[in-house]
């Protein structure tokens, strides 16, 4: 029997470099002066083999398909166990994770790979090759979202790829090779999230299992879109979902409770509803479907049904995830006598496929939108279906700051952070889709100057081109009126400043106090002494949100709908704080009430009581009313906590008169021998709209003497004054004495 022959060594290390190299190579690595040279001379140092790359067939029987074939004495070396990953690495190609297996066949420092796998630099002739040991654990991936490059697949074969490259790894813009009939498919991956994934950690490779779910993208050409920083404006909305979503994932929480599993988003139209659900989405990393009313429909008789209920097994089936139901009123409207069977159909088979989370606990959230909240069925807006309503507001000044300062980011600009204030302050009413409008209609500007950068003239521009859709309903054009186009009135001007701009301005003081500012104020006084002309000022002078109502726009034939009109207008002035209300002749709406059966104007007033002082407060909402005839409203609107200010507004007394002649003539052309004093001690008892009357029939007795007359002289007012009286009876005037006395002593 011949002696036992001793074991050959593979591996020896150099005793000059201290890296490892065959011992076939040894004496190639001493010639080579311990130069590193891959091809000539494979070597292993710091856990890392450097090699050459041998193209192979396909792997045998029962190797794994993503395996890379190394000599176990080489794998040693590296670290690596039999199906663990291993990094490949070379110059210009991706970098590819595969499972190593042993090939004792193989020479020892080859690395073989199936070279049908392969694309891209990794066909090329280059041979050199980088081994290593993925450090760390690798997550299992829960979505994974594909591309074909090379072909165009009508067919959905996320199924079919699934299942042959299932325990594969990958990450975001690995290729998978697969054939299909013929075809040598490259299978790129555009995003993957894993569950582990919740809080945005940088994952870099994934694992795919059977659980994985697979979204086949069937653009050949990918849009890359940046994801926002944040929204802006809405981070207490968003951690408020997010916290909800996560409880409802969570199993142990769900096991001693029931948790929310359905949450309704409501909002003004352009708020930014979808845009929140869809971040929240993208960042939450779990299976999402969408159910869209227009997609869903069908003709065919239990095929809408049919089609609800495969989208909600589909997310079970793939817990976590998340149901967006956008404009949830197109699929579950509210029921009336004008409902269709499908409709009634669809709602019944939603509300039963929602009950059934609970039933069988599943880890699925519904996210619902809607533009009108009482338009869904009532069905739906109890515990345990969309048991948690979020109302997303019309943006504050500090939400419209945090929403334009998170578009600009995006955009090349030189505003600064105090300019961006006052765009935000300037832009009342604006919903985020307003502000996004107002950054395009800014870089139309800047494109229009030829320049690439935005500058804060193009915003200031392009505000006068974007109206705010939040006050769009309501919204008047307010006249340029300041307060010095108003003469004289300074006591009146005072008080309306207190009321309306120091509670803005100095909310400190009137906190430190503790006193709140007026809620509404009534001016009141003869007909054309400027009330409706310093509402306008008033709107101008306070830059604050203005609508202005008139009488007859509330009332309307249909029972119930003046009532509505009524809450409507405090709805949409209470989202749109700071704001005021003007109501004009409020006589006309507030009159006093009959002691027979309540009619319209009753029911309006009663509704506009409530909102004056109702359960939901005015914050940062006036009221401001004038009338001609104070006495004819209803004493329940004059009381504190709602018309609580009254302000007479008298016929001008003889420094306002002068004022008001001083600054009519300044518009005028007018001679040396016109005095503005003469003529206000002659105009007593005169209101604004007479004197300025004064001053037009002047100018048309000018006229009428000579077309050509070159300016309006003492003797045209001379002419006028003959026949022109005032026209504010006395028997008025003693119906505001009576007014004010019965104030005091009331």
């Amino acid at each position: 029997m011949p002696p036992k022959q001793a074991k050959k060594t593979l591996w020896v290390d150099c005793e000059r470099c201290g890296c490892s190299i065959t011992s076939n190579d040894k004496n190639v690595h001493i010639e080579l002066n311990c130069e590193k040279n891959q091809l000539k001379c494979p070597y292993v140092e710091n856990g890392k083999l450097h090699s050459w790359l041998v193209r192979g067939a396909a792997p045998p029987d029962g190797v794994p398909k993503d395996a890379v074939l190394i000599h176990p004495s080489a794998g040693t070396l590296v670290g690596a166990v039999i199906g663990g990953p291993l990094e490949l690495s070379r110059d210009g190609a991706p970098t590819l994770v595969k499972r190593m297996w042993p090939s004792k066949t193989s020479a020892p420092a080859a690395v073989i790979l199936p070279l049908a796998d392969l694309t891209g630099a990794w066909c090329s002739d280059s041979k050199k090759i980088t081994v290593s040991v993925v450090q760390g654990e690798i997550t299992k991936a829960t979505y994974l979202a594909v591309k074909v490059k090379n072909h165009k697949i009508d067919n959905d074969i996320c199924d079919i790829l699934k299942q042959q490259f299932n325990n594969h790894f990958v990450c975001i813009g690995s290729v998978l090779v697969y054939y299909y009939f013929g075809k040598k498919l490259e299978i790129q991956v555009v995003n993957v999230r894993s569950e582990e994934q919740m809080e945005n950690t940088n994952q870099t490779w994934y694992v795919l299992s059977d659980k994985t779910v697979w979204s086949m993208e069937k653009d050949v050409i990918q849009k890359v879109r940046k994801k926002p920083v944040s929204l802006g404006g809405v981070d207490d909305i968003l951690d408020e979902v997010k916290t909800l979503i996560k409880i409802s994932f969570d199993p142990e929480l769900a096991a001693n409770f029931q948790p929310t599993r359905g949450l309704l988003i409501h909002g003004h139209s352009g708020i930014g509803k979808t845009a929140i659900c869809k971040y929240l989405i993208e960042n939450l990393n779990c299976y999402f479907t969408e159910i869209n009313g227009p997609a869903i429909f069908s003709k065919y008789f239990g095929e809408t049904e049919s089609s609800m209920k495969t989208l909600f097994s589909k997310a079970i089936d793939n817990e976590p995830s998340i149901i967006l139901v956008d404009e949830i009123e197109t699929i579950c409207p509210k029921r009336s006598s004008g409902s269709t069977e499908q409709e009634r159909r669809v709602t019944s088979a939603f509300v039963s496929l929602l009950d059934s989370l609970h039933l069988e606990n599943s880890r699925v959230f519904i996210l619902a939108t809607t533009r009108k909240p009482d338009a869904i069925d009532p069905m739906l807006r109890r515990f345990g279906r969309l048991d948690k309503e979020i109302e997303v507001p019309i943006p504050d000044r500090v939400r419209r700051k945090q929403i334009l300062y998170s578009l600009l980011l995006s955009l090349p600009h030189k505003v600064s952070n105090q300019e961006i204030d006052a765009i935000s302050d300037l832009a009342h009413g604006y919903v985020a889709a307003d502000l996004v409008n107002l950054c395009t209609q800014a870089s139309m500007k800047c494109i229009k100057r030829s320049s690439k950068v935005i500058e804060h003239e193009d915003l200031i521009a392009a505000l006068t081109v974007v109206r705010p859709s939040a006050m769009r309903e309501l919204l008047i054009e307010v006249p340029n009126v300041r307060w010095r186009d108003v003469g004289g009135q300074d006591n009146l001007k005072l008080k309306l400043r207190q009321a309306v701009e120091w509670p803005l301005k100095h909310s400190e003081s009137f906190r430190r106090l503790g006193i709140r500012p007026p809620s509404g104020i009534l001016l009141y006084g003869p007909p054309g002494c400027s009330k409706t002309l310093i509402a306008k000022a008033l709107a101008t002078e306070s830059g604050l949100n203005f609508l202005s109502i008139k009488g007859p726009e509330l009332f309307s034939k249909w029972v119930g709908e003046s009532e509505r009109a009524v809450r409507d207008l405090f709805t949409k002035a209470r989202q749109v704080a700071p704001s005021v209300i003007f109501f004009d002749e409020m006589d006309a709406i507030g009159g006093e009430r009959s002691s027979g059966e309540a009619g319209v104007h009753e029911r309006v007033l009663a509704q506009l009581l409530t909102e004056l002082d109702g359960v939901v407060p005015l914050n940062s909402v006036t009221i401001l009313a004038a009338t001609n005839r104070p006495d004819k409203i209803d004493r329940a609107l004059l009381r504190p906590g709602r018309l609580d200010r009254l302000i007479y507004v008298p016929l001008p007394d003889f420094e306002t008169r002068l004022q008001i002649l001083e600054l009519k003539l300044e518009k005028m052309s007018t001679s040396d021998d016109i005095n503005p004093h003469s003529l206000a001690v002659r105009t007593d008892g005169f209101s604004g709209a007479e004197l300025e009357a004064l001053c037009h029939e002047a100018a048309l007795r000018a006229l009428e003497k000579d077309l050509e007359c070159p300016a309006v002289t003492m003797e045209h007012f001379e002419h006028v004054l003959k026949d022109f009286k005032p026209r504010t009876p006395a028997s008025l005037l003693k119906v505001y004495e009576d007014f004010a006395l019965g104030q005091k002593s009331g």
